[in-house]
């Protein structure tokens, strides 16, 4: 098969590209602003309990200062080019929508002891390990590999004795490591559910 273009692969991915800009675009605008958007962006776990549910989505694209924006917006823009890049639009935005919430609605009913909580990350573990499932380009053995590595990783920092000094030094806030378990799982699940339907529809 003919390798496509520049200008081809853009015309056949210009939604994803846009999907993917969008994202980068909002957490620089919300950093931008953050003295307007975090307050009623970031999951603040009194106004949830009030009624205000958006904030379990949106918690993701806020940030706790420009080094934790840039962290997120870096490791995002990495994932985008190297793994995000040949999804089609509804599944790139149902991934997002997907591993976004999963992480808000994990950390709001499993860790209480978060009364603010903000930061992509936790998504972006998720995006890593779906992309991951989803990739052609390389060997299945290599993805496996790396997927075996991301939860190495998550297995790691859910270690009593793991702290993380190099990122702490950096937040004002504790690093939220169970939101990178939960954006994981949410990865895992929505890579399966793709193999499931591929399953289904190839069934006679």
């Amino acid at each position: 098969m003919k390798p496509l273009s520049f200008s081809a692969y853009l015309a056949i991915n210009r939604i994803s590209i846009f999907i993917n800009v969008t994202v980068a675009y909002l957490i620089i605008v919300f950093s931008i602003l953050a003295e307007r958007f975090f307050p009623i962006l970031s999951l603040e776990r009194v106004h949830v309990e009030q009624g205000e549910f958006w904030r379990l989505f949106t918690s993701n694209f806020v940030h706790f200062g420009w080094p934790h924006s840039l962290m997120n917006l870096a490791a995002f823009l990495l994932c985008a080019l190297a793994l995000l890049n040949h999804f089609p639009a509804k599944q790139l935005l149902g991934l997002i929508v997907f591993c976004c919430l999963s992480v808000g609605i994990g950390v709001y009913y499993l860790n209480p002891e978060y009364a603010t909580y903000a930061g992509l990350s936790g998504a972006i573990h998720g995006f890593i390990i779906a992309g991951l499932m989803r990739n052609k380009r390389h060997p299945y053995w290599l993805n496996a590999i790396f997927i075996a590595l991301v939860f190495t990783k998550i297995i790691y920092e859910q270690q009593p004795d793991y702290q993380a000094t190099h990122l702490q030094t950096l937040l004002p806030v504790p690093v939220a490591f169970d939101a990178h378990t939960y954006g994981a799982l949410a990865g895992t699940c929505f890579g399966l559910s793709r193999w499931l339907i591929i399953w289904i529809k190839r069934k006679p």
